[in-house]
């Protein structure tokens, strides 16, 4: 029997592919707190995302997004990270997912930075027209949580 090693470098990991052919976040919600929009004019990738907030804390989220597979799943895997969070955590899940694709390196935190599941997509570091597809949804999100009362 041959193990194959996982490339480092593979751009559509299988969490991607999975993620992309059967989101779990995908959909609107009835009445959300605020929205946003992400749009990449130069392939067409549009996402948007529906945030439903209490007083402090992420209720749920869900997103609408028109693209490729990299962006779909982004926008999921956004959605699931994000829900139960309170803004500032979700705007600081943001930046660190956004140095993680450009390789910056924060000075040694006090806390946990461990990106989980999004960390699937660190090899777009060595695809740097791809990075645009992951920060989409991020864009998005960004939007609708500036408009947040909280």
């Amino acid at each position: 029997m041959t193990q194959t090693v996982p490339d480092s470098d593979a751009l559509y990991d299988r969490v991607i592919v999975e993620r992309a052919r059967a989101p779990q976040y995908a959909g609107k919600l009835e009445a959300p707190s605020v929205q946003g929009e992400g749009k990449n004019p130069m392939c067409g990738d549009k996402t948007r995302v529906d945030i439903a907030l209490d007083a402090t804390h992420i209720q749920s989220v869900r997103h609408t997004t028109r693209g490729c597979a990299i962006c779909a799943a982004a926008a999921d895997l956004m959605a699931q990270q994000v829900s139960g969070l309170d803004v500032a955590q979700a705007v600081s899940l943001s930046g660190r997912f956004s140095a993680m694709l450009v390789g910056e390196t924060s000075p040694a935190a006090t806390v946990d930075t461990s990106l989980g599941p999004l960390e699937v997509f660190q090899p777009l570091r060595s695809h740097k027209a791809r990075i645009r597809c992951a920060e989409l949804p991020w864009i998005a999100l960004k939007e609708a949580l500036s408009h947040a009362d909280v």
